[in-house]
């Protein structure tokens, strides 16, 4: 693990915590002490054992940054073209646009979405919102990893395909034992925290966190829903330790403010073994920025956190239409009630799509659009809108304002001469 950590030192402390299944706190602790020199913790990994440290990847090596990661779609035509391998034992993971989250899909998953000639629905998918590849569970190939291992380019290693197929058996045994390692710290953590919180507490939050967790993954969990989970995990913390939140006091207030953080690094010690990867990282942002707030820092800037939550929709308060698209597209389009007319009633906002040939993505589309139209009305210049256009229009003046203080420099260099 301080190998794998002191590898991906780069990435957040969350990504970190969700890698490692550790708490947030731990992570932390464990990388000051890997980036301190005169610590033993560094002596063992770099000092100690030389001969297996040469694989050590480091990011500042002008050798390793000038390295080519093998692109994903040469990866894709070699999973498709290669007949030793069997195109149902990959699937892609992909960022969908419309849910601003990550989804997957089979290899062999038909294109019934994407405008073009594409059979395959992964080859219609733009490479760059391709995030990995897979062969059954392990990940052969990962562009935030810099992970090649179709290929062996980056830190593949050399390791190509035909090796990960022959040894998968041996990487699944591994996994499976760490698996049932984490399912034992979990069991640990959640008996330290079921103590400290009594059983009927503890199930309380149990039931909270099962109830983040669906079939589907992580894409049902929203971020409102997230947010509520970590200030639910609160308020159970908090009641277990009997304080009074309504108290003003201002040395109390800052007591109470510790005892949330500590809280929330309990949390995160739960919550960094929950079976998702994708649920975990998203909550332990969550929670990250949570601590930041209550510390009084700032926000990590690697962490990808929303300005504003958009409002949800009640489907109750919608009236929907489909009817006949027009313009491009073919039959498709102008043959098809493919076009989605969405009205919030209370409002009357009114949005309309005919981005896709797909009906049901448009429907998606024409939901966010909606949302980001409520928000603005709702929230005016605070809005997820209001607050990009304000910091576009910022831009804008501070480049106006250096491009005429330029020009005043010119002019007066000119009446010098």
């Amino acid at each position: 693990q301080d190998r794998l950590l002191y590898e991906n030192r780069k990435k957040s402390l969350p990504k970190l915590a969700s890698m490692l299944g550790r708490g947030l706190r731990g992570v932390k602790t464990r990388m000051e002490k890997l980036t301190d020199v005169n610590s033993a913790a560094y002596e063992r990994l770099f000092v100690g054992n030389r001969s297996n440290n040469n694989d050590l990847v480091d990011d500042d090596d002008p050798e390793q940054k000038g390295s080519r990661l093998t692109p994903v779609k040469e990866v894709l035509r070699r999973i498709r073209w290669d007949g030793t391998l069997l195109q149902n034992d990959f699937t892609v993971q992909y960022y969908d646009r419309v849910e601003e989250s990550i989804d997957e899909a089979t290899f062999d998953a038909p294109n019934n979405s994407v405008s073009g000639n594409e059979d395959l629905f992964v080859f219609a998918i733009p490479e760059h919102r391709i995030v990995s590849v897979k062969y059954k569970q392990q990940i052969v190939w990962d562009k935030d990893q810099r992970v090649d291992r179709v290929f062996g380019s980056m830190k593949g290693n050399g390791e190509t395909i035909d090796v990960v197929i022959e040894n998968y058996a041996d990487w699944k045994k591994e996994k499976d034992e760490q698996d049932h390692i984490n399912r034992q710290r979990q069991a640990e953590v959640a008996f330290r925290i079921k103590t400290m919180l009594g059983k009927e507490r503890f199930d309380v939050l149990k039931d909270t966190s099962v109830s983040l967790q669906h079939p589907s993954g992580s894409l049902m969990a929203t971020d409102e829903l997230i947010t509520q989970y970590i200030k639910t995990a609160l308020n159970i913390f908090r009641d277990a330790r009997s304080v009074d939140i309504d108290d003003k006091n201002v040395e109390d207030s800052k007591v109470k403010q510790q005892m949330d953080v500590e809280s929330l690094y309990i949390l995160s010690e739960l919550v960094a073994l929950l079976p998702d990867d994708l649920l975990r990282e998203r909550i332990l942002l969550k929670i990250e920025s949570h601590v930041e707030r209550l510390e009084g820092r700032k926000p990590n800037q690697t962490t990808t956190v929303t300005s504003q939550d958009l409002p949800e929709l009640n489907e109750d308060d919608l009236s929907e239409k489909f009817v006949r698209g027009s313009g491009a597209g073919g039959q498709k389009i102008n043959k098809t009630a493919n076009r989605v007319i969405l009205v919030h009633i209370p409002t009357q906002l009114r949005v309309e799509c005919q981005d896709t040939r797909s009906l049901q993505q448009n429907r998606k589309i024409a939901r966010k659009r909606l949302r980001l139209k409520l928000d603005e009305f709702i929230n005016g210049e605070k809005s997820r809108t209001g607050l990009k256009g304000a910091k576009v229009a910022s831009k804008k003046a501070k480049t106006k304002a250096k491009n005429r203080a330029r020009q005043r420099k010119k002019a007066a260099a000119k009446e010098e001469d």
